[in-house]
């Protein structure tokens, strides 16, 4: 129960990563605060939870939007008083030759993948401030924000924008909050699986099976395993570090 009496905001809640997170938080004793645009998700996510007799509580969220983020923290301000651990995790995933990505995609993507971001650490900072001193920041990035591919140039940018973001707010967020970011390769969900639509699943999966040292692909767990070590206290010594979890996919 390394999450017992915390409260913990996870963005992106409804699928893949963030749902992982939130559950897995939820076993450990966490108050699960998860977000996300889609309703039905959200209240499906919200009775896994309960199974799990996690204290929960699904909010409709725009990550890229400021006012949305005012206002989902001070519903959890008025409801908890502060907050412990903010999970940054909503993202989008486009691909395509720069010649073929318009301004307003390029934007689209820098808005849900790096704004939210700024904009959750900003707003968030004082209720996390405010909690046990201990609070926690983990941003969710990707493996691509560390080595670039071709034809992902959005994906690619604003993952290592996050990366950047990640750094710096934990020179000025010390010594009360640490500020750490995951950046996983690929693991079969959702948006991996959105981003091969047309294609064969089986021989995508065996080829990002065969192409990294482990010789294995994860999944949303292996993770969201990452993320609740690098938020617990056992990462108490650990700030501005991004934990590669990429089966070593990127060791080269």
């Amino acid at each position: 129960m390394r999450f017992a009496d915390k409260t913990v905001l996870v963005t992106g809640g409804t699928s893949g990563i963030g749902r992982e997170a939130s559950i897995a938080f939820a076993r450990e004793g966490a108050r699960v605060i998860f977000t996300g645009r889609d309703t039905a998700r959200g209240e499906a996510v919200a009775a896994e939870i309960a199974n799990v007799a996690g204290e929960c509580l699904f909010l409709q969220h725009d990550v890229a939007a400021e006012q949305s983020w005012i206002d989902t923290l001070a519903i959890i301000k008025d409801r908890f008083g502060s907050l412990d651990v903010l999970v940054n995790n909503a993202g989008i995933f486009t691909h395509g030759p720069i010649e073929n990505t318009s301004l307003e995609d390029f934007q689209a993507m820098w808005q849900t993948n790096v704004n939210s971001v700024f904009l959750g650490m900003k707003y968030a900072m004082p209720l996390l401030q405010a909690g046990s001193g201990k609070g926690a920041i983990l941003n969710v990035s990707s493996l691509s924000g560390l080595v670039g591919h071709a034809d992902v140039v959005s994906y690619c940018t604003t993952k290592a924008a996050s990366i950047m973001l990640t750094r710096v707010m934990a020179m000025e967020a010390g010594p009360s909050v640490r500020v750490n970011a995951v950046a996983p390769g690929p693991v079969w969900n959702e948006l991996l699986e959105r981003a091969h639509e047309g294609q064969n699943a089986e021989d995508m999966k065996a080829y990002y099976r065969e192409s990294q040292p482990l010789k294995f692909l994860g999944d949303s767990s292996d993770v969201s395993n990452g993320i609740m070590f690098l938020c617990s206290d056992a990462a108490r010594y650990i700030t501005g570090a991004v934990f590669r979890i990429d089966a070593g996919r990127g060791a080269d």
